[in-house]
């Protein structure tokens, strides 16, 4: 899932790139100990750490800046806390300042490759924080300079077009760095992975079969245990990311993926099931919300049950997001309410097996309301 811009998902969570940075640092800063890094100096580094990660998370990117610099006095040949400190003033928007970081950042590649991995770092940060257009010429720079690395950058560069709303260049890029089939190898993975997202983002459909057919040749072809590992991460990582955004008919094709290259494993098979299970209630729901002889009880308490599976926050808020006159009839009419609930597993007998327990105790609830009214 590529589409990813915002660097403050929620609160106190920082973009993956920067986060992984910060980690980088944190593990340089691990092996320098190990190899006789005074402690107290060690201590302080960490402390300024921790505060560049609190100003990162609180948005506040000058302060960053700030700890990270002072942690750059003292040790300026640690790449990742160079990269780190572009990041901070991309997100200030002080351009001249951030190409003068970069070239600091770049002075430290050892050879030419090196240079192009940081640079991609670069532009991954740029559109991190919201600036595809400056993005998509750096990655285009780097394609025409580096041939051979499209699998390094076409990935990010297709998924910045969708974002600046080029579909077709964002496909066409695609299809012209895909290798001939046969000569793949594990490097080709981004690749692969971004086809499928293309697919997914552009609503391609149409090319869906054919493109699943390839991508399923592609992950046979990986014979190496290890490429096979790889792979097969990516495949879980996809199908999380989509699972956790709740779109579930996306989730389902990375977990079928996964279920072909390893049907035997037991996780993969539970997962499948689960993201089948998932995309039918979703398909359901889509129903659901069209369904005007629905008794909004019934709707409602799907929608949270639904909701809770993977955003506990919206699960929360959606009643507080209803009309008043929609709240008041949730618990009304117990029978039209305990009709409804016979009737579920015939007109969405997904969400009906997926909730049956607690069907039948909202029934069993309804039915010992009506009892005690009826004895008034």
């Amino acid at each position: 899932m590529e589409n990813q811009t915002s660097p403050q998902t929620q609160a106190g969570t920082l973009e993956p790139g920067i986060a992984n940075l910060l980690a980088a640092i944190s593990g340089e800063l691990d092996r320098e100990v190990e190899n006789g890094l005074p402690g107290e100096e060690a201590e302080a580094l960490l402390g300024m750490l921790g505060e560049a990660r609190q100003a990162l998370e609180a948005g506040e990117h000058a302060a960053a800046e700030g700890f990270l610099s002072s942690m750059k006095e003292r040790k300026p040949g640690m790449a990742p806390l160079q990269g780190a400190l572009v990041y901070t003033i991309i997100a200030q928007q002080q351009w001249d300042r951030v190409k003068e970081q970069e070239e600091v950042l770049l002075q430290m590649a050892a050879n030419p490759e090196q240079a192009g991995d940081f640079q991609g770092m670069v532009a991954s940060q740029l559109s991190a924080l919201g600036h595809d257009g400056r993005a998509a010429e750096k990655l285009e720079a780097l394609i025409a300079k580096l041939p051979g690395r499209e699998a390094d950058f076409v990935p990010l560069l297709s998924a910045v077009y969708v974002r600046l709303g080029r579909p077709e260049e964002s496909w066409s890029i695609i299809e012209q760095a895909l290798p001939e089939e046969g000569q793949e190898s594990v490097v080709h993975l981004p690749l692969v992975v971004s086809a499928v997202n293309r697919v997914i983002d552009l609503k391609k459909w149409d090319v869906w079969a054919k493109i699943q057919l390839r991508v399923r040749r592609y992950l046979k072809s990986l014979t190496d245990e290890n490429e096979q590992l790889r792979a097969r991460v990516v495949l879980l990582l996809e199908c999380q990311a989509y699972m956790q955004a709740g779109r579930f008919r996306e989730a389902e094709i990375y977990a079928e993926l996964a279920y072909g290259m390893d049907s035997h494993n037991e996780e993969v098979r539970e997962l499948r099931k689960q993201m089948q299970e998932m995309h039918g209630l979703s398909k359901e729901l889509e129903k659901m919300r069209k369904d005007a002889g629905i008794h909004p009880g019934i709707a409602i308490r799907n929608m949270e049950w639904y909701y809770a599976e993977f955003n506990e926050e919206a699960a929360v808020s959606l009643r507080a997001s209803l009309p008043e006159e929609v709240l008041s009839r949730i618990d009304a009419e117990p029978e039209k309410l305990m009709h409804g609930i016979l009737q579920l597993r015939f007109r969405y007998p997904a969400f009906y097996r997926r909730y049956q327990e607690e069907w039948q105790e909202v029934y069993k609830q309804k039915q010992a309301e009506l009892a005690q009214l009826a004895g008034k």
